[in-house]
């Protein structure tokens, strides 16, 4: 008797096709899975650690950006520098003392330190103000204060009573023999009419009186009155 012989159609073949795929993916499905559920906790674990690490760098930041004396936990250092100072706050929101009566402060002598005994005038109004100063020459007003960067009109009012000036002490520019390069360091003085000045000199031109002045191109009226007290006519050497 002959062995018998199984033919399978191409139905079969597909069908049992199917069924070891759908058996392959559920298997990887079910290992991946499992391996997840392990690694679970130890995930959670870190974001916990990684929230709390943010949350303490904010605090951190935060507590710096308060002023010393807001808590107790203040820098050591800080309450050592300022033994005396009050438990909430080191340093003073009190402006400083008013300007004695009897104080007057002449403009074109007094150096920084005179200068900040005015109130209302610190630092580095003091420095802008002797800086200006000598650019000028001297003061020959008060007013010109307002020259000054960041100088106020009320500010000028408040220090005027306060203020004496000697608008002798002050340095002229030779008009016919000033070079160029230091005529135009002068505040009032504009580069073309310094430079239309200094030409017109070339040609044998002398400026003997302020009238003359008014030859030069670029010159104004306005320029010309605040320039005039900062200027000397006198003849060059020959």
């Amino acid at each position: 008797m002959g062995k018998k012989k199984f033919n399978t159609t191409q139905l079969q073949k597909n069908g049992i096709t199917w069924i070891a795929i759908a058996l392959a993916t559920f298997l990887v499905i079910k290992l991946f899975s499992s391996d997840r559920d392990e690694n679970r906790p130890l995930n959670d674990s870190i974001q916990q650690e990684e929230r709390a690490f943010l949350e303490k760098k904010e605090d951190s930041v935060y507590r710096s950006r308060r002023p010393y004396g807001s808590d107790r936990s203040r820098p050591r250092e800080v309450a050592k520098r300022h033994p005396a100072a009050e438990p909430q706050q080191w340093y003073s929101d009190e402006p400083p003392a008013p300007t004695r009566r009897s104080l007057t402060v002449e403009l074109n002598s007094a150096d920084t330190t005179t200068l900040m005994l005015l109130h209302g005038i610190g630092p580095a109004f003091a420095r802008r103000i002797v800086r200006y100063r000598d650019r000028l020459g001297g003061f020959v007003a008060t007013e010109q204060l307002l020259e000054v960067y960041g100088f106020t009109p009320e500010l000028l009012a408040h220090i005027a009573p306060h203020l004496a000036l000697d608008s002798t002490i002050r340095s002229r520019m030779p008009v016919n023999s000033i070079p160029l390069k230091q005529f135009i360091k002068h505040p009032y003085v504009d580069y073309y009419f310094a430079r239309d000045l200094v030409n017109l000199r070339s040609r044998g031109i002398v400026f003997a009186t302020p009238d003359d002045l008014r030859a030069v191109p670029s010159c104004t009226d306005t320029m010309l009155a605040k320039l005039l007290p900062y200027l000397d006519f006198t003849a060059p050497k020959k």
